[in-house]
């Protein structure tokens, strides 16, 4: 008799993630693996997931001078996982945490997993400077004459392929758009605004664990701003152009934090009877001209509806990374998605943005405001430089 046909059905069966740290404040003494490892502790013991469960851990990270060898080894032996368990970091620059789930779920509908942990974690208070090392040959003595370069800013947020800063494409994107300054500050007040209120709410409790450094605990996100007046973002200098648009209040600043999430298959659900939160409905990644990154968005919005034969109405809410209020901006002039739907509690503009964590952190949050909201479908979307974008649907599991 034929075999019957296993179930290549992919679940999210939790997500948590750290509090997101402003640079040098509450996070700044914890490398970007001991964040991961807090992330990492954090849902194997809410989730009551014994470790020998686990099969493998993926992270995403961008900024990796100075971390030391893949980190993904590191944080999985810190946080108690078996020396057995494989490990490995991967690198999509502000996709990566994404991307690291995404490469978990197509493991697991191979069926060469029954349960990884996947995400992104990324220490901005901790990225070096370096100098390039023929630069120094025999010149020990002169090193701090030689301009040493900020690792997050070569490595991170700047594009090597159109020789400009993310937030220099970010400013172009809104002058050939005709996206006005008061368009994106007006974005970047709201986003602060529901994130504002998300915390006062108590709706990111569900997705962090707290961390104590070494005076405090620390249990919500640094970055959002309570006492923020509208007013004050229009006294910001444009940071790029003169006389342009983009400015420190309506782009995201790069923070410290680490997200994952536990993926898993149907096997493993009726094994460990676990329930799971959602189920992955698809996803894609897309390319496009790295001139075009902030337009890359909407296409891969696009394409991953399209994978997963859904239109936009029938998603219930979006999360979709704010590297910049520019491109959100087009994207609801382009989808006409309700702003009501897009970054529920806030986004990075508010909460801040670790560069690797940024898509496992969208994630996870859309699968808290699916919970909260008691909504069936989310989809979350981040682009990044080089000139792409990935986006996955989820479906809460009720």
């Amino acid at each position: 008799m034929p075999k019957p046909k296993r179930d290549s059905s992919v679940f999210l069966f939790d997500g948590l993630r750290t509090p997101i740290g402003y640079p040098y404040r509450g996070l700044k003494e914890f490398t970007a693996a001991q964040l991961a490892t807090f992330a990492i502790k954090g849902i194997c013991r809410r989730g009551r997931i014994d470790k020998r469960w686990v099969d493998q851990v993926i992270l995403g990270n961008v900024v990796a001078a100075g971390t030391g060898q893949n980190l993904a080894r590191q944080a999985a032996l810190a946080a108690g996982l078996p020396a057995t368990v494989p490990a490995f970091t991967v690198n999509n620059v502000c996709g990566a945490g994404l991307q690291a789930v995404i490469l978990a779920a197509q493991s697991v509908a191979l069926g060469k997993a029954g349960l990884i942990l996947a995400g992104g974690t990324e220490s901005a208070s901790q990225s070096p400077y370096f100098v390039k090392r023929l630069e120094a040959e025999n010149y020990e003595k002169k090193i701090r004459e030689l301009n040493p370069l900020d690792c997050l800013q070569h490595d991170g947020l700047f594009c090597q392929m159109t020789g400009q800063k993310m937030g220099e494409l970010a400013q172009k994107l809104a002058h050939a758009s005709g996206i006005s300054r008061e368009e994106q500050d007006d974005y970047a007040f709201d986003s602060h605004r529901k994130a504002c209120l998300a915390q006062k709410q108590g709706k990111f409790r569900r997705e962090i664990v707290p961390l104590r450094n070494h005076e405090k605990t620390i249990h919500l996100d640094e970055h959002p701003r309570k006492t923020l007046e509208r007013a004050w973002l229009d006294k910001l200098p444009p940071v790029f152009w003169t006389g342009g648009t983009v400015t420190a209040g309506n782009s995201a600043p790069s923070c410290d934090g680490a997200a994952v999430a536990a993926v898993g298959s149907s096997d493993f659900q009726k094994k460990h009877k676990r329930k799971p939160l959602a189920r992955i409905v698809g996803y894609a990644s897309i390319a496009v001209t790295p001139e075009n990154v902030f337009e890359s968005t909407n296409t891969a919005i696009e394409a991953c509806l399209k994978e997963c034969r859904l239109r936009l109405r029938d998603i219930d809410f979006f999360e979709i990374s704010e590297a910049f209020a520019a491109q959100i901006v087009l994207v609801e002039r382009k989808t006409k998605i309700p702003r009501a739907k897009i970054n529920a509690f806030g986004g990075d503009l508010a909460l801040g943005h670790p560069l690797g964590t940024a898509g496992a952190r969208i994630l996870v949050t859309l699968l808290n405001v699916l919970r909260d909201r008691k909504k069936k479908r989310g989809l979350a979307c981040v682009s990044f430089g080089g000139g792409g974008a990935i986006a996955m649907v989820v479906e809460r599991v009720s």
